[in-house]
């Protein structure tokens, strides 16, 4: 296990209530132990255990949380609870995992109690796209406002939604999955099944399928000797390197990104009344390349809204986000 530990006057006090907040991911398990106010005192990391089983994956997480504690020094008894960010469709009351499609150990099993029975904590869950909208909302680029919409860029498209200071899961948990609007009807085929989803234009995976095939198709791009040489290498990061060049076929991959949020953007604004949409995730550090497009898209497509009451702006707290939702999760319902 890597640690990074950040000293602080709340790691001095042993008495000081905290949770212990992570956050799961294909490639990366994430701890951090954060006060009431959401100061993170420690943070500890280490490659996820996928492909080695549930019980494997599970004992792993337990053993993190247990040495994370131990590391800060603090008493077990003064951990509140442990609120945990999930890659996938999950059932927050129960705690139950529905799909999970970056740890599929975890599909159908129920997180809370399971782990909860290894650890002498209350765990509870949530999709990690909702604790990133939290999270911006407790203390990043949302802080002070009472309803958002948070989206997140990267291998797909995840939202969360904040209304009334609130997050909104909807009946079933999976509310502000914005990632599969419709787009273009007649688009591509996402990976859930439907046609011209959001994802399909504006996620880092799919622009680079589609800079490939314009590639393949003769573009002219200085993007056409790495994408041939290094295929297996070719990424969303090469894209945004080529567009900020100059290079015309990246820079129009980017305008399509932005073109597409702003339809989005627009949609939601319609349909709820939002005036504040926060976006955040690896793919949106391209803001550069995607604001122009998205704007006048917005511009072009709000009918009962003016431009300048909508703002949209890009998340604050980066790689921290999701980690201070999921405390701010565990807090909340007085755990």
């Amino acid at each position: 296990m890597t640690a990074d530990v950040k000293k602080s006057k709340s790691c001095l006090d042993k008495r000081e209530a905290l949770v212990l907040a992570a956050d799961l991911g294909g490639t990366n398990f994430r701890l951090a132990l954060i006060t009431p106010h959401g100061e993170i005192i420690q943070r500890q990391s280490q490659p996820t255990a996928v492909g080695e089983g549930k019980e494997v994956l599970m004992g792993q997480m337990a053993t993190a949380m247990r040495e994370s504690t131990a590391a800060a020094g603090i008493e077990p008894g003064h951990i509140r609870a442990v609120g945990i960010g999930i890659p996938g469709l999950v059932e927050p009351d129960t705690g139950r995992v529905v799909k999970a499609p970056n740890v599929p150990e975890l599909d159908g099993a129920m997180l809370g109690s399971e782990l909860g029975r290894l650890v002498p904590w209350p765990v509870v869950i949530d999709n990690d796209a909702n604790l990133f909208a939290l999270g911006e909302h407790y203390l990043g680029a949302g802080r002070g406002e009472k309803n958002l919409l948070g989206m997140t860029l990267g291998t797909g498209v995840g939202g969360g939604l904040v209304l009334d200071n609130k997050l909104w899961r909807g009946g079933k948990g999976t509310a502000a999955e914005i990632g599969h609007i419709t787009i273009d009807p007649e688009g591509e085929r996402c990976n859930c099944g439907n046609y011209g989803c959001l994802e399909t234009l504006a996620s880092a995976s799919w622009t680079v399928e589609w800079v490939a095939a314009q590639l393949e198709a003769g573009a002219a791009s200085s993007l056409q000797a790495p994408w041939r040489q290094t295929p297996q290498e070719f990424s969303a990061y090469l894209i945004h390197q080529a567009a900020v060049a100059g290079d015309p076929l990246a820079q129009r991959a980017f305008q399509r990104v932005g073109r597409a949020l702003g339809i989005a953007i627009a949609d939601v604004v319609h349909l709820l009344g939002l005036q504040t949409i926060i976006l955040g995730g690896k793919f949106a550090r391209a803001w550069d390349q995607f604001i122009g497009a998205l704007d006048a898209e917005l511009e072009k497509r709000l009918t009962f809204f003016r431009r300048s009451d909508i703002s949209v702006r890009p998340a604050m707290l980066d790689d921290n986000a999701g980690l201070l939702g999921a405390a701010r999760m565990a807090w909340d319902l007085g755990l």
